[in-house]
């Protein structure tokens, strides 16, 4: 039975690797005869191709769907998930080919002299002693059938911890700490009073940015306000005590985020939503005019 397992995995293995070996072929292949090709017949190529990929997606998602082993599916559903699946390859073979721009940019920089060639001999000695720790930290946290594809090493996992956790982690935090400084400073310069729009806009955005951190809780309590709402006074919204609880500031920049700001986020977000879907349709059918092969 176990051996009757192991040639089923086999075999399985053996069809993904021909599967994979005979897409790169095909993949070769259809740009050799993109290459031998006319503009006209390239662009006929690549116009049939992206409004057959496109009409995949949508009919598997306009399609109905049955329950099939607890999952609502139709017949295009899984050749979908395999589309995505080979879309991964697609996005790291262009992280391999943004990694190559990278390394050969400022190995000239390096090898020229250039300008603040400094900084590149820094970023390429960063990249490949983090690139190498990282890659052999997660081959050693995947197992195959109990055991770590590579052996795991004290020292080179203490290394990793140090430049990530240690060193990474707490200058991104550093970063956007001073960002937040400069947020400030530019939100200063553009909320200048100059009108009845500006000033509701500064006022706004002083009560949001005061409320939501511990000082606009601090400042409520130290004026007197009350720090909770008595659940007697929940449903007498116009009772003093209710009043003054929701003149708290933290009270206020809730109320603007979630009663005011969360509408008018979500009316952006149609908006941008509907803008992209126009697009996605233009060039699926291919009328943008930027499709030019």
């Amino acid at each position: 039975m176990q051996l009757a397992l192991d040639m089923s995995r086999d075999g399985a293995t053996w069809m993904m690797a021909a599967i994979v070996v005979l897409a790169f072929l095909g993949m070769f292949g259809l740009v050799f005869l993109l290459q031998m090709l006319s503009t006209q017949g390239r662009r006929a190529i690549v116009v049939a191709v992206t409004f057959i990929a496109g009409l995949i997606f949508a009919l598997e998602f306009f399609l109905p769907a049955q329950p099939v082993d607890g999952q609502d599916k139709n017949f295009l559903s899984d050749p979908t998930l395999q589309i995505q699946n080979f879309l991964q390859v697609v996005a790291g073979m262009a992280l391999g080919l943004g990694t190559y721009g990278l390394l050969r940019l400022h190995l000239r920089n390096v090898v020229q002299k250039r300008a603040q060639w400094g900084y590149s001999a820094s970023l390429l000695i960063s990249l490949v002693v983090m690139g190498f720790l990282s890659i052999w930290h997660s081959l050693g946290e995947k197992n195959v059938e109990g055991q770590p594809l590579v052996a795991t090493n004290e020292t080179a996992e203490y290394i990793f911890s140090v430049l990530f956790n240690n060193m990474i982690v707490q200058m991104d935090a550093a970063m956007f700490s001073l960002i937040a400084f400069y947020i400030f400073s530019a939100a200063y310069r553009a909320f200048r009073i100059r009108s009845i729009e500006a000033t509701i806009l500064m006022a706004t955005a002083m009560i949001v940015m005061i409320g939501i951190v511990p000082l606009g809780k601090a400042i409520s309590e130290g004026i007197g306000l009350p720090a909770e709402l008595p659940p007697e006074y929940a449903k007498e919204p116009f009772s003093l005590t209710a009043i003054l609880y929701s003149l708290k500031l933290p009270t206020m920049a809730d109320w603007i985020l979630k009663t005011l700001n969360a509408p008018a986020t979500r009316a952006i977000e149609f908006g941008v939503a509907v803008g992209g879907l126009a697009t996605a349709i233009r060039l699926w059918l291919s009328m943008d005019r930027g499709l030019g092969v």
